[in-house]
């Protein structure tokens, strides 16, 4: 990536952004959106995340304390695809990417969906340690 930041507008380009995620080794993702299909239809759940989970990438997900995520987490494999649970949150249509020094923050805002990725490596620093420091915190 020749920009340190670029801004991916649009459904399809936040496809391209999770794409970029699947060839790494390890992932960290906070997803806190939950009306996401209403963006990227079924796109999440029928064609990237079996990719994803079914790959060799190691995942740390931190995710809204809710049935649906506890049944979606007891199904991974615990070792290769971690998850954490936080209770207290401001709502958020959005979710947070981070893998080999790129970090991508994604909003879900039906108006304006957008993909902000980040190789910038003091603002990745930054998020990795907000994002290690909420595992630490983050409830099993």
């Amino acid at each position: 990536m020749n920009n340190q930041i670029q801004i991916l507008m649009g459904k399809e380009e936040i496809k391209k952004a999770y794409e970029m995620s699947l060839h790494s080794e390890k992932l960290d993702v906070m997803c806190l959106s939950s009306n996401y299909e209403q963006v990227i239809g079924s796109y999440f759940d029928k064609e990237y995340s079996p990719r994803l989970f079914s790959g060799k990438t190691k995942t740390r997900e931190i995710l809204p304390d809710n049935q649906e995520n506890r049944q979606s987490a007891g199904a991974k494999d615990k070792t290769k695809n971690q998850v954490r649970f936080i209770e207290d949150f401001c709502p958020s249509e959005s979710d947070l990417l981070i893998f080999d020094n790129i970090a991508i923050l994604v909003s879900y805002n039906p108006e304006s969906p957008l993909a902000l990725v980040i190789s910038e490596s003091e603002l990745v620093a930054q998020l990795k340690t907000q994002f290690d420091n909420l595992w630490t915190q983050a409830g099993r």
